[in-house]
């Protein structure tokens, strides 16, 4: 019998945001390195593993839509490196979108349409009518 695809679980924005910028800072502090060590420095008293294993796939999906370019119009390339400044939306979206494991944590990646719509929810309208 086929292994049932198991969701992850939608994680709090703050949470994701916070887990970011502790991968952000130990990289510029240490350089490259684990990302998921720098989650679990960055939130181990606040979150339980379960929701920081969560926020680990969501990140690293959300990374994986950017680098294949699918997060335009919300991301601007600032590196040539492949750093981007990337719109809150799409933090946002990583943290609420539809999420299922995969056969390896290489090919968990978001729904690009649904995601896409959540992002499109999260964005501020700019200009006034």
């Amino acid at each position: 019998m086929p292994k049932k695809i198991e969701p992850i679980p939608a994680v709090p924005f703050d949470a994701l945001i916070k887990g970011h910028e502790g991968i952000i800072a130990d990289r510029e502090k240490l350089g490259p390195g684990d990302p998921t060590v720098s989650l679990i420095r960055a939130l181990h008293k606040e979150q339980k593993p379960d929701v920081i294993l969560a926020i680990d796939y969501r990140l690293r999906a959300l990374a994986k839509l950017i680098s294949e370019g699918q997060g335009k119009p919300w991301t601007l390339a600032m590196t040539e490196e492949g750093g981007h400044m990337v719109n809150e939306a799409l933090f946002r979206a990583a943290a609420r979108a539809p999420l299922f494991e995969a056969k390896t944590v290489g090919d968990v990646a978001f729904n690009h349409d649904k995601f896409m719509k959540i992002a499109l929810e999260e964005s501020e309208a700019d200009g006034q009518a």
